[in-house]
């Protein structure tokens, strides 16, 4: 037997964060998040059921990953759709991306978030979306955030199986026409620390964390209420605030763990003197900058007159999707 299907789905921007584990096995975060879904980041995954294959094999453009990388992110999501199956019956995974890997731009998310997809599709499950969003949180945490387009929120839950830790789109890809993500990639090569080892150290050491937990929890509503009044000014406050409030804490891990460089805190300065603009990072040191449309042209000179080697423009995105 052998069965196939090819999705995309978009990468997603954190503008609430997460940033820290209460169950690692089950990927469930320490604080719900909200993120927009990009429609000019995407991963596209093919993905083949076979009962001739012997063990899993995933590549992403081109590049075999070893059997440890495998079993840590897709292997575990592939071992779901197995047991919903039936049936021990193994794939390949032919994935491409049209951004930067491993450089703080969400690819392991995105990448998740075609593979639940697809496979989905190919073994005829018809699972819903919610319970795809489940699945997705086990391979990379904000996978489920990519399950949908638009406005996503990541609801923490709070029974120790996971069973409402799942993500619900908020507000439709079209809410807010003129919202644009101005990216500016500095730098391409992998991080030093993988977000999941850095969530681990940030959770066991951070002093900072408790407080940064209660901001969230006071501010989330807030953050809602800014994109569904589409007041831009407290959007861009709300979103730069969420991001400071990330990276302190992961400064505060100890050994000490920075992923910015000099040139996102320059970043940081002029996008806060700017004040038509609200910059957010993953983590990585390449900023997402959200502007109006009528603000892209001088956001873009600025981050090329900083160095940028790419700028990309983004739109609020839909979610994935099947290519037939």
């Amino acid at each position: 037997m052998r069965v196939e299907a090819e999705a995309v789905a978009p990468s997603n921007i954190a503008i609430v964060k997460y940033w820290g584990k209460r169950n690692t096995e089950l990927n469930l975060p320490l604080n719900s998040s909200l993120s927009v879904s990009l429609d000019s980041l995407w991963v596209r995954s093919k993905v083949i059921f076979d009962e001739g294959f012997e063990r899993d094999v995933v590549t992403i453009n081109g590049n075999k990953l070893s059997d440890g990388e495998v079993k840590d992110y897709a292997g575990k999501v592939l071992d779901i759709f197995r047991n919903f199956y039936g049936r021990r019956i193994y794939a390949r995974v032919e994935s491409s991306t049209n951004f930067p890997s491993s450089a703080g731009l969400a690819s392991s998310a995105a990448g998740i978030a075609a593979l639940v997809i697809a496979s989905n599709e190919a073994l005829g499950l018809n699972l819903s979306k919610r319970e795809l969003s489940k699945i997705a949180r086990i391979g990379s945490g904000s996978a489920c955030r990519s399950l949908f387009g638009g406005f996503v929120k990541w609801n923490k839950g709070e029974l120790e199986n996971g069973e409402d830790s799942f993500c619900e789109e908020i507000f439709t890809p079209d809410h807010w026409p003129n919202l644009v993500d101005v990216i500016g990639i500095f730098k391409e090569e992998r991080k030093k620390v993988s977000s999941r080892s850095g969530m681990q150290s940030t959770t066991l050491s951070s002093s900072l964390l408790k407080c940064r937990l209660e901001f969230v929890e006071r501010t989330f509503g807030e953050v809602i209420d800014s994109i569904r009044t589409r007041n831009a000014k407290l959007f861009f406050e709300l979103t730069m605030r969420h991001s400071n409030s990330m990276h302190a804490v992961i400064l505060d891990s100890w050994p000490p763990l920075n992923y910015l460089n000099d040139r996102s805190f320059r970043v940081m300065e002029w996008v806060a003197e700017f004040g038509r603009a609200g910059y957010t990072f993953d983590a990585g040191p390449n900023p997402h900058i959200f502007t109006l449309e009528e603000d892209v042209k001088e956001v873009t000179e600025f981050l090329e007159s900083e160095g940028a080697v790419k700028v990309i423009i983004s739109k609020i995105g839909k979610g994935p999707y099947i290519i037939s």
